[in-house]
């Protein structure tokens, strides 16, 4: 059995890669050793495409990881028969797969003798992680032929690391999917026009959005730093860091300050930025562990409106021609006139205007114009 020290660094270690995928192959490396085991694995399979959505290994055998992933997995006997016994994970569905799938039975099938036998992945043991409606995640290992099957010893190491595992596994998916969110929070922020800059508690950067890091870029008055936004002037500066300093409180919960617009003069002798500094509420975003108390809208006076063509092309991907039809649209022009201004056929603006609601996501007139309208990309 395992010594208590081993055990506990293997514990560490699930926990390690709940919060960064990159070191399960190293929980599963050291896994292997504990079960005296070849090729280890965590796999999650789509059930609905009963596909391998995911694999993380150790000791792989490249050939078999491929030839599993692009057709054994579709019909895998051991995921098949434990979902069939163990209607649920849990400790007590931790399996011996000669104990799991009659071995006469296993040896007639395709997977056993042009898979199993052909990579020497013979002697099998896993569980079940976790499952949801259309997913379920495994963790198994394997040895070859010459050596014994796996045992109580291993079944019971398992048995000890399957809370953690399915912890680990239940906190990996929702910081995935904060993660996702966070990224669809700045994709949108990277739509407007006008910059946005998120500050922490200690008016540092947590994000910002393309415009702001195209203002920034230009170092003409205002940079970014180790310290968060900073204006050229000391005046300016002081200003600044003040306003900041004052919402990042109130963002906080420690303060009632409530921001304020600034001016920030540029070195070019262009027009002065805008500042406008106000506190976020902590709910405001998720965008992650470093919550931003602080937001910042940056205006350039000098940047020219972008042109609603432009705008559509850009954000949903329409093509020139297709932009231009829903431009007159919003303008409220008839599909007919705008086939007459852009001196086309009625039949090839009905396609473009086809095209249109399909990378919308629309499906009538009504609808598209209130989708393109409220995407505020006004001139």
């Amino acid at each position: 059995m395992l010594s208590q020290e081993k055990l506990l660094v293997l514990i560490g270690e699930i926990y390690d890669a709940a919060s960064d995928e990159r070191l399960w192959p190293v929980f599963l490396e050291h896994f292997a050793d504990a079960v005296n085991g070849t090729f280890t694995s965590i796999i999650h399979h789509d059930l609905g495409s009963r596909r391998a959505q995911l694999m993380i290994t150790a000791r792989p055998d490249s050939e078999a990881l491929r030839r599993y992933k692009e057709y054994y997995c579709t019909f895998d006997p051991y995921r098949a028969a434990s979902l069939a016994r163990y209607r649920q994970p849990g400790p007590d569905a931790v399996y011996i797969a000669e104990e799991l799938i009659d071995p006469r039975q296993l040896h007639q099938t395709e997977f056993y003798n042009d898979f199993s036998l052909r990579h020497d992945l013979v002697h099998h043991f896993g569980c079940r992680i976790a499952m949801g409606a259309n997913w379920v995640s495994n963790i198994s290992s394997h040895r070859p032929r010459d050596r014994e099957p796996f045992g109580h010893v291993e079944v019971s190491l398992l048995q000890l690391l399957w809370p953690h595992l399915q912890r680990a596994i239940q906190f990996h998916r929702k910081f995935a999917e904060l993660q996702s969110q966070h990224l669809a929070s700045l994709e949108a922020l990277d739509h407007l026009t006008v910059g946005v800059v998120l500050l922490d508690q200690a008016c540092r950067i947590v994000a910002m959005n393309r415009e702001a890091q195209r203002v920034l870029d230009q170092k003409d008055g205002l940079a970014a730093g180790k310290d968060g936004l900073t204006a050229a002037r000391p005046h300016e500066n002081r200003e600044l860091r003040a306003v900041i300093a004052g919402a990042t409180k109130t963002g906080s919960g420690g303060g009632l300050g409530d921001g304020g617009i600034l001016g920030i003069p540029r070195p070019s002798g262009k027009r002065s930025f805008v500042l406008l500094v106000a506190p976020v509420g902590r709910q405001a975003f998720v965008l992650g562990i470093k919550a931003p108390s602080v937001i910042v809208f940056v205006t350039d006076p000098e940047r020219k409106p972008e042109e609603i063509s432009t705008a559509l092309a850009r954000i949903y991907e329409l093509t020139n021609a297709e932009s231009r039809v829903a431009t007159l649209l919003i303008q409220g022009e008839t599909l007919t006139h705008a086939a007459e201004h852009l001196g086309i056929s009625h039949n090839t603006a009905r396609t473009h205007l086809q095209r249109i609601y399909e990378k919308t996501g629309t499906s009538h007139q009504g609808d598209l114009i209130r989708v393109l309208l409220t995407a505020r990309i006004h001139p």
